[in-house]
């Protein structure tokens, strides 16, 4: 160890103003911060020396004052790069071994270094300080998630519960709630809507709600083809509507309507009994935003240059609900829901316009949008699906102007052609049920390093429109035939594992070259996708259907393939890795610009890069476990 100034005296207003300007000392107080400062060191090590050896009896907690060093865990695997203001060495400390990292000074480097007296003392008066430099990177990770929805709430107090995080009940106020029966007339519905001026009328029997009736109802069920006013309500209620309890947050109320296209959704109590009816206008002036309208009029486009005007609202929206505080799985829920709208729209308006199709079918999509994942600058991966009668469908030309249409809509409407051509107007991408099944099979049973890496975003797959049955079908197939094949999961679990995932930084990552954009960190490829990755791995192996990728981690724990502390592990890492990609997505369209998955690193917050450190900890380990666990001992 080369130390040319070693335990030199620390200049004390120096040390102060260092500390409280980086976390977790900022937020320390005066007689905190003091206590720490005593007995505090300042050491100089010269690039190339090694501070710390793995084995020594640790002392110190260690702050980088400047330059940087590099922590290699038993002295050889890369674990971390740190810089100025972060911190090494408390592990040993809390624990009380030896220290398990070799520092390096990859740069002529000073420490402070912090007494470890004063640093357990702290550690156990102070909560805020334990919780920093607590072990446990998915605990770090969770508290950093309700730190960020802390932070947008503003300090306000009832943000909690008045807030885009507040249940659909803070909507509403309990009142008597207008409602009639089944066998009331439709004239007398009509006349009490008008009486009591409202545009929703709650159909209820025997104290349960049994369907319900909007102004739309009376127009299109009744006006329109001159319907008997004197029949019941029963004949023209939508039946079994779907409701919300009051305890549902406001952010799933905002997605369910907008999967449905709703604009009025009724809210039951914990007895079933009904409390209120919330309207679109609720959320969106909860909200601030334009969110709800954006799917409204998708469906109400005449043309794919109406769908493309309104998904155009999409990137405006989405800042809207970020900076409301909305979290990651509800934001990409809903841009999602706005993709499969777009795609439903386009593919109904060039029905409309080729006439009914010659033979049964089904448009499927692939990846994100099948996983309700999506983020902003998506791209399209979709196909068709036949009835085994109907294999040359594939080739008929009504079908292949259909999927010329639909991949043209979507392309102008913001979801760009796949570079892959994993699109319809692909005719290998337009097969049979049987067609389909032997593709797949040809994939599990003579599995290829490099067409597995190509293949997997198909295992995740999810009927946009048309025949369900048919995708249902395949989807059976699939996972049946790969939950029995062993090779074939050692395979996709090798290309997950393949994954470069970032294991550490200083200044920089360990970054993705990218032509246009330089040094980046690839949030997509180099820390979503290895979850997604590891996720599919299990729903395969288990003959779990579910898409989603919380989903499929929940079933895994269920089904005995994944024990609950890792998979919460990883569902904490996915939201975090995701906020960061959709507040930087965000910020990006504020500013001008195009969105992307890449991030140069300096552009991130030292919060946000401390968090994503541990967030790829787990993730490498994760990755380890999954290889060890399906693909250990098979060549």
């Amino acid at each position: 160890m080369t130390q040319t100034r070693p335990h030199a005296p620390v200049e004390p207003e120096e040390l102060r103003g260092f500390l409280a300007s980086h976390p977790p000392f900022a937020r320390l107080g005066g007689d905190a911060l003091t206590a720490l400062m005593q007995g505090c060191e300042i050491s100089y090590h010269r690039r190339g020396s090694t501070v710390t050896r793995a084995g020594d009896d640790n002392r110190f907690l260690s702050v980088v004052r400047s330059g940087a060093v590099e922590l290699r865990l038993g002295g050889t695997d890369l674990h971390a790069r740190l810089g100025e203001g972060e911190c090494f060495g408390y592990p040993s400390l809390i624990r009380g071994g030896p220290a398990q990292n070799e520092v390096l000074a990859i740069e002529d480097t000073l420490l402070y270094r912090i007494a470890r007296p004063a640093f357990l003392a702290l550690r156990e008066a102070n909560a805020d300080f334990r919780a920093f430099f607590d072990t446990d990177e998915s605990g770090r990770l969770r508290r950093a998630l309700e730190a960020m929805r802390r932070q947008v709430q503003s300090g306000d107090p009832a943000a909690e519960v008045l807030g885009v995080h507040g249940p659909v009940s803070s909507l509403h106020r309990r009142r008597e709630v207008v409602t009639a029966t089944p066998d009331m007339s439709i004239a007398d519905a009509a006349r009490l809507m008008a009486n009591r001026d409202v545009s929703t009328l709650p159909v209820t029997g025997g104290g349960q709600l049994q369907g319900i009736v909007t102004d739309k109802d009376l127009r299109r069920r009744v006006l329109a083809p001159a319907l008997d006013p004197a029949r019941p309500l029963a004949d023209i209620m939508t039946r079994d509507p779907v409701t919300a309890v009051e305890d549902t947050p406001v952010l799933t109320a905002l997605v369910m309507m907008a999967e449905r296209q709703i604009h009025h959704l009724p809210v039951t109590d914990a007895t079933g009994t009904l409390v209120a009816v919330i309207s679109s206008n609720d959320i969106l002036a909860r909200l601030g935003s334009n969110s709800l309208l954006i799917a409204k009029e998708i469906a109400a486009a005449a043309d794919a240059r109406e769908v493309a005007r309104a998904a155009a609202q999409l990137p405006d929206a989405l800042g809207g609900l970020v900076a409301a505080g909305v979290d990651a799985d509800h934001l990409s829920r809903y841009v999602s829901t706005i993709g499969e709208s777009a795609h439903r729209r386009i593919l109904a308006l060039a029905e409309e316009e080729l006439g009914p199709p010659p033979a049964p079918y089904a448009l499927v999509c692939f990846g994100s949008l099948a996983r309700a994942e999506q983020a902003l600058g998506s791209d399209q991966d979709n196909g068709f699906v036949f009835g085994d009668g109907d294999g040359s469908a594939g080739s008929d030309p009504y079908f292949i102007d259909l999927a010329r249409r639909l991949a043209d809509g979507l392309d102008g409407a913001g979801y760009r052609y796949c570079p892959g051509d994993i699109m319809a107007t692909n005719p290998a991408w337009r097969r049979s049920v049987t067609e389909w099944q032997a593709h797949f099979d040809g994939w599990m049973n003579a599995p290829d390093p490099d067409a597995i890496l190509q293949s997997t975003i198909f295992f995740d797959m999810r009927c946009l429109a048309g025949d369900a049955a048919l995708v249902e079908r395949l989807r059976a197939h699939v996972f049946a035939a790969a939950s029995a094949n062993r090779i074939f999961l050692s395979f996709i679990a090798r290309a997950a594992a393949s994954t470069r995932v970032p294991l550490g930084f200083f200044r920089n990552f360990l970054l993705q070259d990218d032509a246009n954009e330089g040094q980046v960190l690839d949030l997509k490829t180099q820390a979503i996708a290895p979850i997604v990755d590891i996720a599919r791995v299990h729903a395969l192996a288990n003959d779990i259907t579910a898409t989603n990728t919380l989903e499929r981690l929940r079933a895994a724990v269920d089904a005995g393939s994944m024990d609950a502390d890792p998979s919460r592990d990883l569902a904490a890492a996915f939201e975090f890795v995701r906020d960061v990609r959709l507040r930087h997505q965000a910020e990006q369209v504020a500013r001008g610009e195009a969105p992307s998955n890449k991030l140069p690193p300096a552009q991130l917050s030292r919060f946000d890069r401390e968090h994503l450190r541990d967030a790829f900890k787990l993730i490498r380990d994760q990755l380890d476990r999954t290889r060890s666990r399906f693909a250990g001992g098979i060549t």
